[in-house]
């Protein structure tokens, strides 16, 4: 399948997605840049490789995205990968992302006609949608990021607190938000999320928010 690559806002690449190791949640594809990946990215790329110890958090830093052909973001638990080096310029660009969902797998890439992810009133989020709703979220409920997930700076903690979020989609009726999210030891993979645009933390019991332990029960059980 088709995808683009971000880098924060910007789209740095394309790709033609394939599954590599099946039970990992592996993808693969060749990397196409775009002029914005060789202005911005890549010589953070190429210091990425050429470090004696790769830093992370430089890494982390790119905010790499991957945003497959139907609109569907991509939540990778092991990351995405740009191999390219400075000292074989010649070779084909490649990405690799782990740690995909199966559910990805299944409904996407092995049926033979893959299912859109999302239908009307809900429709997919572009990138800068994307990086507002994860901005507005972490804002209302009050909390920090770190690498390990969403961690409270305030005594009375939302339920949102711990999870890594990835937003998906939104519902043009009352503007709920879709994520992915995900947090040790907690079976609940998607939720649905009522932003009030505050701005800021909110009182407690707000923004509202309601879990579903897959994808499709939220098709099967969802009502705005």
């Amino acid at each position: 399948m088709k995808a683009k690559i971000f880098s924060c806002e910007r789209c740095i690449g394309s790709t033609e997605l394939h599954v590599g190791d099946e039970s990992m949640g592996g993808l693969y594809g060749d990397f196409l840049p775009t002029d914005a990946y060789y202005k911005y990215v890549q010589k953070a790329v190429w210091k990425f490789w050429s470090a004696g110890k790769p830093d992370y958090d430089q890494w982390e830093a790119l905010k790499l995205s991957v945003q497959l052909e139907n609109g569907y973001f991509l939540f990778a638990a092991g990351g995405f990968t740009i191999h390219d080096v400075k000292e074989v310029l010649d070779e084909a660009k490649r990405i690799d992302i782990a740690g995909v969902d199966r559910h990805v797998l299944e409904d996407f890439f092995l049926e033979k006609e893959p299912r859109p992810f999302l239908e009307e009133p809900w429709e997919p989020v572009s990138i800068e949608e994307k990086l507002a709703y994860e901005k507005e979220v972490k804002k209302e409920v009050g909390v920090y990021r770190s690498f390990f997930g969403f961690y409270s700076l305030w005594p009375n903690e939302h339920d949102l607190v711990g999870f890594e979020l990835s937003a998906l989609g939104f519902d043009q009726r009352s503007h709920d938000v879709l994520f992915v999210t995900r947090k040790e030891d907690d079976s609940r993979e998607f939720a649905v999320v009522h932003l009030t645009w505050k701005g800021s933390k909110e009182v407690k019991g707000f923004p509202q928010v309601e879990f579903y332990k897959s994808l499709e029960e939220f098709r099967n059980t969802y009502t705005s």
